[in-house]
Parts: structure tokens; C-alpha cells; sequence
């Protein structure tokens, strides 16, 4: 069985109809696979990221192949080689996965705020997700914003990451709530609301 290799493709490009099915088409057609993919439109702007897998010569055909596709499709996608990882020998304990739901007024640095708390207790964000919307009375800009983290124990623990963002709840008057959505303390006590 021949060895998988993996490739990032990312690009942004100006929104239009089929930008997903041309880059999809490129990739199948030189015999890789989509394992995961987001796409997401903000300000009339398209965010593509494909993983890709394939052979060595399937992956290299597909990155070889990124200019023609520019000329083809005026589509600019950029590539990264991802190094081989052999998964760890043994029972391993995955990360505690979290969500942490957040809304606000917005306001400047509400999202590094947050973040910071984050990363500075020992997790890492998996992925994220803001937007803002008027307030149906006053017309105020509010902010909402959703993240599923990883928190390993070796590195952070849940309590003291609980602990760090209530203080910034309080602090800037920001409704937060973390909920664990695996591992062994998932079932005591879920729902961490941080209000």
C-alpha cells in the first residue's frame, strides 16, 4: 500500500459561483482526496482550505498544477506540505474538548481578550467563529462568538481556565459559557455558565 501524503491548499478569493467545484475538480482530477475542508464568505470574500491526500506523485501533480489552475481560473491558491507524523505507539489520553460561547456589546480586542485567556491556560483553538449584529432595540453592535478548544491537563486544567474567564467576564461584562463535550469530566459537570 502506497504511503499518504498531505497537502494544505488555502485561498481568498472574491466571491462567486463555483470556486469550490474548480478547486475540488483540480484536486480529483489529479487522483487526490478532500480528507477535510472549510469554506466561509465574509465581506463578499470566499476563505477556501482543503486537506488533501494523495501519493507522493498524485500531491506533487497538484502542486505543480497551481499555476495552470491560476491562469485557468484567475483562482490564486497557495500550498503547504505537511511533514509525516507516525501516531504515538500505546493508549494515549486525547485533550478535553470545549466549547466556550461568548456575547457581549462588541468592543476593540474583545476577541483577543478571550483568545488570550485561552492560549495563556493551556488550550488550543481548534476552531472559531464571531459576527456582530445590531441589537433589535438600540441598533447596538453585538458580538457573539463560538470555539471549540482542546485543553490538555499537562498544560492547563479546566478549573483554572474556568476561573481565568469568569475574571474577564466580570471584568468586561461579557456572557460567557464553557461546556466540556468529551472526556472523563464531561458527565459530573458539563455546563460551566460564566455570566
Amino acid at each position: 500500500m502506497s504511503t499518504r501524503e498531505h497537502l494544505i491548499l488555502s485561498a481568498t478569493e472574491l466571491d462567486r459561483p463555483g470556486l469550490v467545484a474548480e478547486l475540488t475538480g483540480f484536486i480529483a482530477e489529479r487522483g487526490c482526496n478532500v480528507e477535510d475542508s472549510r469554506v466561509v464568505v465574509m465581506g463578499g470574500y470566499a476563505g477556501l482550505m482543503f486537506l488533501v491526500s494523495g501519493t507522493a506523485p498524485q500531491v506533487a501533480a497538484v502542486e505543480e498544477g497551481l499555476p495552470q489552475l491560476e491562469r485557468a481560473s484567475g483562482l490564486r491558491v497557495t500550498s503547504r506540505r505537511l511533514a509525516s507524523v507516525e501516531a504515538p505507539r500505546g493508549a494515549v489520553d486525547s485533550p478535553a474538548t470545549f466549547v466556550v460561547t461568548a456575547s457581549a456589546m462588541d468592543h476593540e480586542g474583545i476577541i483577543h481578550a478571550i483568545t488570550d485567556v485561552v492560549r495563556s491556560n493551556g488550550g488550543n483553538i481548534l476552531e472559531l467563529e464571531t459576527s456582530t449584529e445590531s441589537a433589535p432595540m438600540s441598533g447596538s453592535p453585538l458580538f457573539a462568538l463560538r470555539m471549540t478548544i482542546t485543553l490538555a491537563e499537562r498544560r492547563g486544567s479546566a478549573a483554572r481556565l474556568r476561573d481565568a474567564l469568569d475574571a474577564l467576564a466580570r471584568a468586561s461584562a461579557i456572557d460567557l459559557e464553557m461546556q466540556q463535550v468529551d472526556g472523563p469530566q464531561a458527565v459530573p459537570n458539563p455546563t460551566l455558565r460564566l455570566v
